[in-house]
């Protein structure tokens, strides 16, 4: 107990980085706060301080010198984490590490470690690393590449309501060109970032998506460019551009669904108002949801599991690129 609250006065004795202390002065508080240790037993307590905590730092005092000067990273210090919650830390940033943001992961690598640190010190002979992880049964693609810069510019830009200039390469295109924009949010969908924005002199107003990863080069401007009234990037005509949303209100859905299907969308329902029939061996699910891009891409992915029968048009949609799809594997 009393090493504890020993190591607990440390934590706290400990200044930031531009006011390293060596361990002699360390020493001196401790005294100075009637508590009494030599100086080998507190140079043992600094370095297990150190192996446990991410944000307790130290390095030579001088290049040749084997004192050591040690300092806090407040920013971490500050923090709380049960172990459930660090656990939870650790899927959500190594699930966004996957999914287009490692490089935002990476930037926070000193709060990544210390969630795991915490995990360690929970269960010291435990590997975390075989024990949870971000994962999925889909296929997805890799992330474009986005330099880094420009993302921070545009988070800048966001935060400070500042327009900007970008040299921005669309698909196909044989050179990038220069537009005036001011960003309004930023989506991280499908291993992607995209920008939601509006351009300078643009009529319409309606928020457009660019994907970061087409972007050269981004600086901030000083022009004013004329924001969308009450812009929220969850509306519709925000979720327009990002995901290609097809109808301004959740249409009526109705399916005819495989066992495996009826039993799968009872564990996990497709829709917040889903309702599932089961009449004389006749399943069927009926609920509400936007039409949209990712939603035929779901529907497809299913296969023979289900039959779409209302909305009427996305039926025709889908038996359309069922016929497409079975005339190249009937060649």
């Amino acid at each position: 107990m009393e090493q504890l609250f020993r190591q607990e006065v440390l934590l706290g004795l400990l200044p930031r980085m531009e006011s390293a202390i060596d361990t002699k002065t360390i020493h001196e508080r401790l005294e100075n706060q009637g508590i009494s240790v030599d100086l080998r037993t507190l140079q043992r307590h600094l370095r297990e301080l150190e192996k446990r905590f991410p944000h307790v730092k130290s390095k030579p005092k001088s290049p040749k010198a084997k004192a050591r000067i040690w300092w806090a990273d407040r920013s971490l210090s500050r923090l709380s984490l049960l172990p459930t919650d660090a656990m939870s830390l650790v899927m959500i940033m190594d699930h966004a590490s996957r999914f287009g943001m490692a490089a935002q992961v990476t930037n926070l690598s000193a709060l990544h470690e210390y969630a795991r640190s915490l995990m360690r010190e929970a269960r010291p002979s435990q590997d975390w690393s075989k024990k949870v992880i971000s994962n999925t049964r889909f296929i997805t693609l890799r992330p474009g590449k986005v330099d880094p810069q420009v993302l921070e510019t545009l988070q800048k830009a966001l935060l400070d309501d500042y327009a900007v200039e970008a040299q921005y390469l669309k698909r196909g295109a044989p050179e990038a060109k220069s537009y005036r924009l001011l960003p309004l949010g930023l989506s991280y969908q499908d291993s992607n970032i995209y920008l939601s924005c509006v351009f300078a002199n643009q009529i319409d107003a309606l928020p457009v998506a660019l994907p970061l990863h087409r972007f050269i080069s981004v600086t901030t401007i000083p022009e004013t460019i004329a924001a969308p009234d009450n812009y929220d990037i969850n509306s519709v005509s925000a979720q327009r551009s990002l995901i290609s949303l097809a109808s301004d209100e959740p249409v009526p859905l109705r399916l005819l669904l495989s066992q495996e299907m009826y039993e799968r969308l009872a564990e996990n329902p497709l829709t917040e108002d889903q309702q599932l029939l089961d009449e004389n061996g006749c399943r069927t699910m009926v609920g509400s949801t936007h039409l949209s891009q990712g939603l035929e891409l779901w529907l497809l992915s299913q296969g023979d599991n289900l039959e779409v029968v209302e909305p009427s048009i996305l039926r025709e949609k889908m038996a359309a690129t069922a016929q497409k799809m079975t005339a190249l594997y009937l060649k």
